[in-house]
């Protein structure tokens, strides 16, 4: 496959990274939108492009592993200016130096990278913030996405932002080892994923999971396995049926606001 046309890369589950990908690219003007897991069987993506940004969520202070096996297959012409946005919730670390890394070994250059704080909402953790609060944390990310698009509209270098929070970097370094075990053992965490008798076999599920990790036998929800705890299924279950072990019966769901559901289909 090639890019030839100014692009951004995007993964989203809940549509916040999405939301994110598509104000850049309103302001940025003539940019396609591309979703990656569309390109996940693609051996090689060669990139000729002027402009090529990647847009996705933290996970454990790292990259998603689907992210990261995309980056890996990007063959970038030099010529191309890189950027990469990290959205977080919580704990952003050095994620962007992850990115670079990575880049890096594969024979790219990250020009400028930008962490963008959004709606806290990881499910399996607590429970997503209120809503009176989201908007806050919105109009803030709309400032944030003028002060990044000016400065990929002058292709300037800019060095990649980390957390503000030492703490949390030195956190991230010392506990590598841990999340390394936590994001090799994420594609089987689904095993923990259960549906209730609310579940009336819509299959929105199996629609809106990026990784295809959903069918239904008997009307009802499988997990096989190859999951990358994005969320999109848990949030956007119209009766609320799914749930992940003990903890999230009780729990609110979040959708983002600015993302139609079929946005993320």
């Amino acid at each position: 496959m090639i890019i030839e046309k100014n692009t951004i890369l995007y993964f989203s589950g809940t549509g916040n990274s999405l939301q994110v990908a598509k104000n850049i690219g309103s302001e940025l003007g003539e940019i396609n939108l591309c979703r990656i897991s569309s390109l996940i069987d693609e051996k090689e993506i060669k990139v000729n492009a002027g402009i090529l940004g990647i847009v996705f969520p933290v996970y454990y202070a790292r990259l998603p592993l689907m992210v990261e096996k995309i980056v890996k297959k990007l063959k970038v012409n030099e010529r191309t200016y890189i950027f990469g946005v990290a959205t977080y919730g919580g704990a952003a670390a050095g994620v962007l130096i992850k990115l670079e890394h990575i880049l890096q070994n594969f024979g790219g250059t990250l020009n400028a990278g930008f962490l963008i704080h959004m709606p806290a909402n990881n499910i399996f953790a607590y429970n997503p913030s209120a809503a009176k609060k989201d908007n806050k944390v919105f109009q803030r990310e709309k400032i944030k996405i003028k002060k990044i698009s000016d400065v990929i509209k002058q292709r300037k270098d800019s060095k990649c932002e980390v957390s503000k929070l030492m703490i949390d970097r030195i956190i991230d370094k010392a506990l590598i080892k841990i999340t390394d075990r936590i994001m090799d053992e994420i594609p089987v965490k689904d095993k923990k994923f259960w549906v209730t008798n609310s579940c009336n076999g819509c299959r929105l599920c199996e629609k809106i999971c990026p990784v295809n990790n959903i069918e239904f036998h008997l009307n009802k929800p499988l997990w096989k396995h190859n999951c990358e705890q994005c969320t999109a299924c848990i949030q956007y279950c119209p009766s609320e049926a799914i749930q992940w072990g003990k903890k999230t019966e009780n729990r609110r769901r979040y959708r983002n606001p600015n993302v139609g559901v079929k946005e993320l289909i």
